[in-house]
């Protein structure tokens, strides 16, 4: 697996959009191969399920429920002044890479995983397991008992974060 996986994940981890599944397939090639149950759960959902069902548990999860945001900052550093300073350091790095700003906060892991392949490898792997890592398991963790596809979705993101930094520090 190579960093251009993180560009693949962004579309699964928006808003769903109608292309959802070919963004799926994209990912899934990323893989190569490689099997994993929490993809595969998500991947089966999506495949099963309408788009605006989609789209209404997507907004549920991550839009009204604070426990599953996707905003990392947030995760890291509640409502205190060090999320500001987060989100002025994650904004210089999307201008520093040339990454367009969405209608989300810059520390939304949309734009976490949009700037990680264009990283020195280093600081990738120093980002990831100080911010990224520890987001994604508070996030995964707002779950809760709670059985969502998306849950399994932030658990594959997170594997992966957690495999390639390990990876590239033997």
């Amino acid at each position: 697996m190579n960093t251009e996986i993180y560009a693949h994940l962004v579309p699964l981890i928006s808003y769903p959009e109608s292309d959802i599944r070919s963004d799926l397939e994209k990912v899934s090639q990323s893989l190569n191969g490689e099997k994993t149950d929490d993809f595969h759960i998500f991947s089966q959902h999506v495949n099963e399920t309408e788009l605006t069902k989609l789209q209404e548990e997507f907004t549920q999860l991550f839009d009204f429920t604070p426990n599953t945001c996707l905003d990392l900052g947030w995760h890291l550093h509640g409502e205190n002044y060090e999320r500001g300073v987060f989100m002025v350091r994650v904004r210089e790095m999307l201008r520093e890479f040339n990454i367009e700003e969405t209608s989300e906060l810059p520390d939304h892991l949309t734009h976490i995983l949009s700037v990680l392949p264009k990283m020195d490898e280093s600081d990738r792997n120093e980002f990831v397991r100080t911010r990224v890592i520890p987001a994604t398991k508070k996030i995964i963790k707002g779950f809760g008992e709670t059985i969502s596809p998306y849950k399994n979705l932030i658990q594959f993101i997170h594997d992966i974060l957690s495999r390639q930094t390990k990876t590239q520090e033997n």
